[in-house]
């Protein structure tokens, strides 16, 4: 596949790069941006459909970055379109980039798409706003070793640069699910789960729970925390004791305290 070269900052490729920042633009064609080597080896190593990278050795700040365009060019899979310097730093989303920017197709998944062990462990979101907190959220959940992430009534556009960024990548190699709080629930209760979220008005520790049976453990938005309708849901309630002046933990602490919580009891029964 002969390689293009781009060399105006003004060329429409590059426009369109500068376009899928944004999210309207993404959902339109149904595409997403990735930038940078760890996070592209993530996404096309989980088998997302990355059609075009984009690249400027220029800003290589390593041979891995030259293997990887080199790996690329041999097995022909992707289209590789090299720019120039001016042309990549108008393109290029985040600081300091590094030469690399692949163009994906979006691929949802349902709650029936998750293959799952007699005892998961899952991570359920409801309302997260952040996309710094999302992909901090999952680096954790990956780090945990939780088997999916299921987002419920999310208006987060799990494709957000920032998330993407901020999860290093690892949000292409979880599975992520996106559902109603209906779904769920049915879900749920068909596959023997238990629903675990935690608040301050209990007086149950997050190590009170036993979490080697399948559990879902549920977070809330960073503005309201969890609605009213999974907390009168949920089998459990569990609480993070605090000992400072702080009443609560960013939501992103607060998940990767319980998950390791979860890690350590089911290392300990193993």
């Amino acid at each position: 596949m002969e390689e293009a070269y781009i060399q105006s900052r003004n060329n429409d490729q590059v426009k369109n790069l500068v376009k899928l920042r944004e999210r309207k633009h993404r959902d339109r064609q149904e595409r997403f941006l990735v930038e940078g080597l760890r996070e592209l080896g993530h996404a096309i190593g989980a088998g997302f459909d990355v059609e075009t990278i984009f690249y400027c050795p220029e800003y290589f700040p390593s041979e891995g970055h030259s293997d990887f365009i080199d790996t690329q060019r041999r097995t022909g899979e992707r289209q590789l379109v090299r720019m120039s310097e001016d042309a990549f730093s108008k393109a290029a989303y985040r600081e300091g980039p590094d030469g690399l920017i692949g163009v994906g197709l979006q691929q949802g998944s349902s709650l029936n798409d998750l293959e799952l062990t007699d005892a998961p462990l899952l991570l359920v979101l409801e309302g997260i706003e952040k996309p710094g907190n999302l992909g901090a959220i999952l680096r954790s959940a990956d780090g945990a070793g939780a088997e999916a992430v299921i987002l419920v009534d999310c208006v987060l556009d799990l494709y957000n640069p920032n998330a993407i960024r901020s999860s290093q990548g690892l949000i292409f190699a979880l599975p992520i699910a996106a559902t109603t709080r209906e779904g769920l629930q049915e879900w749920l209760q068909a596959n023997a789960i238990q629903r675990v979220a935690t608040t301050p008005d209990t007086e149950s520790m997050h190590w009170d729970v036993d979490y080697t049976k399948a559990t879902a453990l549920f977070f809330g938005s960073e503005s309201d925390g969890l609605s009213n309708y999974w907390l009168e849901q949920v089998d459990q309630r569990i609480r993070i004791p605090m000992a400072g002046r702080a009443d609560s933990l960013n939501v992103a602490a607060a998940a990767a305290v319980c998950l390791y919580e979860a890690t350590r009891q089911r290392s300990v029964k193993a």
